[in-house]
């Protein structure tokens, strides 16, 4: 097979049909696995191939998928952790051993035979899953996957979601985007719901011939171009984004309310100064709010040098852990807490402090808006951090964009969400 190379923008081309059953690796790039309803998925570098009625659909910036599912659990080695029991499984399932139709073993066994966490069994069995290789049924199991005994609907009956994902330099997925979707593509299984990836610069090129909604993550677009996709049948909604058009869904935190409303908590703790990490916002909206949060409970207008640690945006862990280790040197006891206003700083601040000699809480509590709980297992510093519902609000948009597709008439949804602020620490046996 030889791979082809395509132009960036979503296109269909007709090929011959094969039968679909496997497809080989070309080089280390790519990779097939079915997802929802034997729709067979190729990775080619960054771009997404869908067979699908003998068309080819493609997508740049879908490499990023099979990266996030088989590495969901944030950039913690849960590859490894898992990959024994997927390969085994799959191993079994190819020799007969475990038949079309047959039980896997429970997760209690699973974890004890593999010896890892039932957590670490969920996320391998549903990245077989997510490649149509076994199937779960609610209060029963999971179960190899028998496609003789589904009743899958027409695949013209299936209608498709395409998520717009950034993609990195590096290559790397975001692990807020991974969070997202480790909740979205449940969802669409149980709707019928094809799931496509887009590129953040082809949302506006979309058409009907590719996708029928669109849940529009990282959205920085104009109030136009959403009613122009609205316009030409495509239904939309916006993740974690507020616009003021009626015609306008979305499913959100209210960011600078909710962080002020986190600083206005560590003032309560004692902390009348606080410091605080920025970047330049101007294309980075969230961030731009939570900066404005922080400044509302600090009642400020503008930011005080002395609590203020400028960076640049989208770099590496090293360059801010540098930037931040020289702030918190230059700066002293100038400040007693530290205002992280996105997970991206949650290790660099970790490992300033550690090369400072720091004790956390005591010398300096940290406070990040975004759940980075997990960072604790590795570092075992204590901090507080926020955590969103985002399983809640991608399930909604999912239902919201289903619901949509098949009767217009469904009112728009536009709903906000509350956060938790909630403390990392050890906890007393």
């Amino acid at each position: 097979m030889i791979p082809l190379l395509l132009p960036a923008t979503p296109f269909s081309v007709d090929l011959p049909s094969g039968d679909g059953a496997r497809v080989r690796r070309i080089g280390a790039a790519a990779l097939f696995f079915p997802i929802f309803f034997d729709v067979p998925l190729v990775f080619l570098f960054d771009l997404l191939i869908i067979k699908y009625k003998d068309n080819i659909h493609v997508w740049k910036g879908a490499a990023m998928l099979d990266s996030m599912i088989k590495r969901s659990s944030f950039r913690k080695n849960s590859e490894v952790v898992y990959s024994p029991l997927v390969k085994e499984l799959e191993a079994s399932i190819r020799r007969g051993e475990l038949a079309p139709g047959e039980q896997i073993p429970p997760e209690n066994l699973l974890a004890e035979q593999f010896g890892i966490s039932r957590s670490s069994v969920r996320l391998g069995l549903n990245l077989l899953e997510t490649r149509g290789i076994v199937v779960k049924r609610a209060g029963k199991g999971t179960f190899v996957r028998d496609c003789t005994e589904e009743n899958v609907p027409s695949k013209s009956a299936v209608k498709t979601i395409g998520i717009n994902i950034p993609l990195q330099e590096d290559g790397k997925e975001n692990w807020y985007d991974s969070k997202i979707m480790a909740s979205v593509l449940p969802v669409c299984n149980e709707r019928n719901l094809r799931l496509s990836v887009v590129g953040r610069k082809e949302v506006g090129l979309l058409g009907r011939a590719f996708v029928d909604a669109l849940l529009l993550l990282c959205y920085n677009g104009s109030r136009e171009e959403l009613l122009m996709l609205q316009s030409s049948g495509i239904e939309t909604i916006l993740f974690n984004r507020i616009f003021a058009h009626e015609k306008i869904a979305y499913v959100s935190v209210n960011y600078r309310y909710e962080s002020e409303k986190a600083v206005r908590f560590i003032r309560g703790l004692g902390h009348d100064r606080i410091g605080v990490i920025t970047v330049p916002t101007e294309d980075n909206t969230s961030t731009g709010l939570r900066e404005s949060g922080y400044l509302d409970a600090m009642e400020l207008r503008e930011f005080d040098p002395d609590l203020t640690c400028r960076v640049k945006p989208q770099c590496s862990d090293a360059y801010y852990t540098d930037r931040i280790e020289s702030f918190l040197k230059e700066r002293g006891r100038n400040f007693s807490a530290l205002f992280l206003p996105n997970g991206s700083f949650g290790v660099p601040a970790f490992l300033a402090c550690m090369r400072l000699g720091l004790r956390v809480p005591d010398d300096l509590e940290l406070l990040c808006f975004d759940d980075i709980a997990y960072l604790y297992q590795t570092y075992r510093i204590p901090f507080h951090y926020i955590k969103m519902p985002l399983h809640e609000m991608a399930a909604d948009a999912v239902n919201y964009l289903s619901a949509k597709m098949a009767d217009p008439a469904v009112p728009v949804l536009k709903r906000l969400y509350q956060v938790e602020i909630l403390k990392m620490e050890e906890k007393e046996e």
